[in-house]
């Protein structure tokens, strides 16, 4: 049996696609990235100052994180003044019910205000169109197709004027079958011909917006391949000890590709990250062979 997937408003999935954009979340740190997610998902956008309720426990199970994780990410965003808490919790149990509360600081950085919901409104009509990426297009069956779209043709069984009639029922829709397609793919996979093409033809006359889902699958994407760099890029360097310039920090690659930081004596087990890679690039961090 196979499942619609759950697709959220414009103004939600236009906020989440932006985080790490956002000048307000530029220090987040990584580990709570999927919870304030899974918090801004429960925006009302109908009354997005309403308290968004739920326990710390479902915030967990949702986002794959501990309770204390979410704990933690609860206390960034009030401290950073981007949620309030209305204190209902019963004693002793740490707020695990509190209802939150996004700040105005929140709601407008996420430009869902109706202000700035009315400015992008106007931004729409007078900005001038962005230049469509280039597509690549292979041929099939006598027809040329998008080559992000092929494979429904070649391995689904959809003959490829199937293919193009999907298309044009997508444009109607004023959506792009590449996005329905890249966002539901794992669905679409065990679907064979007339039950393929039924499926899609279901999504597609639906009118729900693929784009935020297909724009989480890319980078979802690019994320798995960074994790694969940085995975290879560990087990080259293993053994290898760098420090900064003032001798106070040295950061050795581990057999396990982990990096251990020592500092005053004190050392600490960090994940081989983008962040190590810049410092070397940037001569932060120097070999202790050359700094010798």
């Amino acid at each position: 049996m196979t499942f619609l997937p759950t697709v959220y408003p414009s103004g939600i999935s236009r906020a989440i696609a932006s985080l790490d954009e956002l000048p307000v979340f530029k220090e987040l740190p990584d580990g709570f990235l999927r919870v304030i997610v899974r918090i801004i998902k429960k925006i009302n956008l109908r009354s997005p100052k309403n308290p968004v309720v739920a326990s710390r426990s479902t915030l967990a199970d949702e986002s794959g994180k501990s309770v204390e994780t979410v704990h933690r990410a609860i206390r960034w965003l009030e401290e950073h003044g981007l949620i309030e808490r209305a204190q209902k919790a019963r004693a002793g149990f740490r707020g695990s019910s509190s209802p939150l509360v996004p700040t105005l600081k929140l709601l407008e950085a996420l430009l869902l205000t109706p202000e700035a919901e009315a400015q992008l409104k106007k931004a729409k009509h007078v900005a001038p169109a962005s230049p469509a990426p280039a597509r690549d297009f292979v041929r099939v069956n006598g027809f040329t197709l998008p080559s992000d779209l092929a494979w429904i043709a070649q391995q689904g069984g959809l003959s490829a004027s199937a293919v193009l009639l999907l298309m044009r029922m997508a444009k109607q829709s004023k959506q792009k079958l590449s996005d329905v397609v890249t966002a539901t793919k794992q669905y679409l996979e065990p679907l064979k011909g007339r039950g393929l093409f039924s499926y899609l033809r279901k999504l597609l006359l639906k009118g729900q917006d693929f784009t935020w889902k297909a724009t989480e699958k890319k980078e979802q994407h690019m994320e798995s391949q960074l994790q694969n760099h940085l995975a290879h890029k560990a087990q080259d360097m293993v053994g290898q000890k760098f420090q900064n310039r003032e001798g106070t920090l040295s950061v050795e690659v581990d057999a396990s590709g982990m990096l251990r930081e020592t500092r005053n004596g004190t050392s600490v087990m960090r994940f081989f990250s983008e962040n190590f890679l810049e410092a070397l690039a940037a001569r932060r961090l120097i070999p202790v062979e050359a700094h010798v």
